[in-house]
Parts: structure tokens; C-alpha cells; sequence
């Protein structure tokens, strides 16, 4: 868990994992390494093939995140034909619908568009969405801030179950420590970046 106030750096952390910094942001010093592959660095063409297929971000908002002119199955193929090109139609729909299922949504949530959906179901599309090409570590970027208490906990409970599932490790991000408490095995606090 990466915890702080608002304002404190957490997102920025996030963006540097994932070499999604604008400039004038820029990454100092440090380093990140993935499989013992050193990611600060690495050219833009060489990190690429490794978002969403090695490392994934469930970002912040999901109502910003998703294109409210496509459908739910359109926005999780793109992702997943960026790195498994060619794949067949039946193929792709099977393993989307699946994907809807690993997150607890409705077969027919493959066919609707963003604003048909509640924010709890628009947070389990972009899990969804992180978790296609079954990274080895997910990036959850304040995925439960933006929803009510009941919502809150059926997404934590939704990303613990994918991430056990699945096997794969998670570095969450946010600022509700009795959530953390419930959710990680190690926090981090972030102050003043």
C-alpha cells in the first residue's frame, strides 16, 4: 500500500513506475525493477510491450478513464490487441466475457456503453482492463475513492480476489487507512512527495 494525503505524490509515484510522467515531469533517481529488468531507462518502445502485459495501472476515476463513445467489449479488446494482435473474434469475446465474469459483472455488461453503468461497475471494467493480459503486478491508483462505503468494499474485495486468483502482486494507492489496514501487507507513507 502507498498512502498519503492528497496532493502528496502517490499518483506521480505511479506515473513514474509506469513511465507515464509529462513533462517538465521527470524521473531523478531511483530505480524499478521487474524480473530483474531494470524499467527506469528503458526508451519508450522498449517499456511498451511491458504495460499491461508485466505491469498494469487500474487508474483513479474510471468515469475519466473509460471512452464514453465505445462499448465496455470494444475498450477491453483494444487493450488486449495491442499486445495479441491477432486473435480471432470468438476468441476475444470468450476470454472478455470472462474477464467480466473474474470481476463479478453481468455477461451483459460486454455489450453496454460506459453511462449505462454504476460507478462500481464502471471501477470493475478498468480491473477488468488492468487484469486481460494478466500482469505480474497491477498499479490500483485510488480505485475505490470515488464511491460510497458499500461500493468501496465490493471493488477492494473484487481486486483481492483477483489478485489471489491470479497470483499476481499489487501496489494500492489511496488514502483510507482503515481500507489499507484490511487490504495490504505493507504500507508505505508518502509526505511532501
Amino acid at each position: 500500500g502507498l498512502v498519503g494525503e492528497s496532493g502528496r505524490g502517490k499518483s506521480t509515484a505511479a506515473d513514474g513506475i509506469l513511465q507515464l510522467l509529462q513533462p517538465p515531469g521527470r524521473i531523478v533517481s531511483g530505480s524499478v525493477r521487474l524480473d530483474g529488468q531494470e524499467l527506469i531507462g528503458l526508451k519508450d518502445h522498449e517499456f511498451r510491450p511491458l504495460r499491461w502485459s508485466k505491469l498494469s495501472l487500474i487508474p483513479q476515476g474510471a468515469m475519466n478513464s473509460l471512452n464514453p463513445t465505445m462499448r465496455v467489449s470494444a475498450q477491453i479488446a483494444d487493450a488486449i490487441r495491442a499486445h495479441v494482435p491477432k486473435q480471432d473474434k470468438a476468441t476475444l469475446k470468450t476470454r472478455i466475457l470472462e474477464l467480466l465474469r473474474t470481476v463479478g459483472l453481468p455477461a451483459r455488461v460486454y455489450s453496454m456503453y460506459p453511462h449505462e453503468l454504476s460507478g462500481g461497475m464502471k471501477q470493475r471494467v478498468c480491473i477488468a482492463m488492468g487484469i486481460a493480459l494478466n500482469p505480474k503486478v497491477i498499479i490500483a491508483d485510488e480505485a475505490t475513492s470515488a464511491l460510497d462505503v458499500i461500493v468501496q468494499r465490493i471493488v477492494a474485495q473484487t481486486l483481492l480476489k483477483v489478485k489471489q486468483s491470479l497470483g499476481m502482486s499489487m501496489i494500492m494507492i489511496g488514502h483510507d487507512m482503515g481500507l489499507m489496514a484490511q487490504v495490504v501487507d505493507r504500507i508505505a507513507v508518502m509526505y511532501a512527495g
